[in-house]
């Protein structure tokens, strides 16, 4: 039997597959070992950008330097296996689906887990909860060919996961000491129960109900998928959390025609507006690409001006980069670095702006945290609608929920003090 480690480059998706490789590895009767003492490491790869694949070639040369042997999987894998097979013999690409990854690489080190079987089996024995919160994905694939994506390349059309083994596996999440559950997927607004035909919010619900759960969470959704009943969600269910990471991606309607996209700014405010107003304290977080080809100035500030009316609270920019094999690809890259750089400080400073003003209207009252990090220094955790608090060390332990009063803006989040602990009150 082999010492492995598992790396993850990504999405919530690809550490969702990277879990079920370790899953079926420690079903077949492995160890887990730190990344400088295994003799295997596990790459889960990304190619979103050409910068994400690059970075995935990059982690597996760093194996190298320790590991005797380097199993890769995921996004970059399915784009082209060949450039990970080229860097050394110690190599090994993993092409396919995450499940058939995840029993290939168990059956190439010596053992063969039943995924079904197995590693369903054996997980609430082998696998020790690693975090408070689970990632479990519910939908794998994308029908809606943005022109600069290549995800529906390697991930294949829209499907969906039964909801009966998403529920499950939510149960399982519980029994390893999760309280949190983030439910993910490539299109994860398209999910359709192939049994019974629940959509995305009806199975938040459900999942919501599963003993022993605290949390049900959301990790990104298309303004076109914000459907009436993922609405009733947000609005009905306490432990559905109020957050949705919504991409925009532009602010202009000639952009979003060129990408792809399947809106308009309008439609995007609309829908947010709406949501607000069933769902008063929800916090909306974004993508935005700045420097696509057809860009201009006047289209950037017009997504500045977007961000701005939606009241979003924060902003994950990305320059945009050119992917052979997109409808984008053959508008060349009008937008030089210099000016996507640009581009980019602009949105972040107008982002950290936004997410000060949301901090700040938090200050003196009360929140509720699931601490995810404890050090000697302090520890930290998430509120419901995704704002980091810190709190003083040994304040709390990890996995715990616990009642804070939010006192100060700190860096990234909010100074917070359990009012309970000795000293503090």
């Amino acid at each position: 039997m082999a010492t492995f480690a598992v790396k993850v480059l990504g999405c919530k998706v690809s550490q969702a597959d990277a879990m079920l490789a370790r899953q079926a590895l420690l079903a077949a009767g492995h160890s887990e070992a730190p990344e400088a003492d295994a003799e295997l490491h596990v790459i889960n790869t990304c190619c979103i950008t050409r910068e994400a694949e690059g970075k995935s070639r990059q982690s597996v040369r760093r194996s190298l330097r320790t590991a005797s042997e380097v199993y890769v999987g995921g996004c970059a894998v399915n784009l082209d296996a060949g450039q990970f097979a080229q860097i050394d013999p110690r190599v090994k690409p993993f092409p396919g689906t995450a499940d058939e990854v995840a029993a290939a690489m168990a059956e190439g080190l010596g053992g063969c887990a039943d995924l079904e079987h197995d590693v369903l089996a054996r997980e609430a024995r082998t696998e020790m909860a690693t975090r408070t919160r689970g990632f479990v994905k519910v939908q794998d694939g994308c029908d809606c060919h943005c022109a600069y994506c290549i995800i529906p390349t390697v991930r294949g059309a829209a499907r969906s996961r039964p909801a009966s083994a998403v529920l499950d596996e939510v149960r399982r999440r519980v029994r390893q000491g999760q309280p949190e559950v983030v439910i993910t997927g490539i299109s994860v607004g398209d999910y359709r129960d192939p049994e019974r035909g629940l959509e995305l919010g009806e199975l938040m619900m459900e999942a919501a109900r599963v003993p022993g759960i605290e949390r049900v969470r959301l990790s990104s959704v298309e303004v076109i998928h914000v459907k009436d009943s993922l609405v009733e969600a947000l609005a009905t269910e306490p432990k559905v959390c109020p957050h949705l990471h919504i991409p925009m991606q532009s602010g202009d309607d000639g952009v979003l025609h060129d990408m792809g996209r399947h809106y308009g700014a309008s439609e995007y405010l609309d829908q947010v507006a709406s949501l607000r107003t069933a769902v008063p304290d929800v916090n909306i977080t974004t993508d935005v690409i700045v420097g696509f080809p057809t860009e201009s100035d006047e289209a950037f500030h017009r997504t500045l001006d977007a961000v701005d009316a939606a009241g979003i609270s924060r902003v994950h920019a990305f320059s945009y980069s050119p992917r052979p094999g997109t409808v984008a690809d053959g508008l060349g890259d009008a937008v030089s670095p210099e000016e996507k750089k640009r581009r980019s400080r602009e949105l972040r400073g107008r982002s950290e702006l936004r997410s000060r003003r949301h901090r700040t209207a938090k200050l003196g009252g009360r929140a509720r945290v699931l601490v995810d990090k404890v050090a000697d220094s302090q520890c930290s955790g998430y509120t419901a609608d995704y704002t980091r608090c810190y709190l003083p060390a040994g304040a709390a332990r990890r996995g715990q929920l616990v009642d804070v009063l939010c006192d100060e803006l700190h860096a990234d989040g909010i100074a917070c003090r359990v009012p309970e602990a000795p000293g503090l009150s």
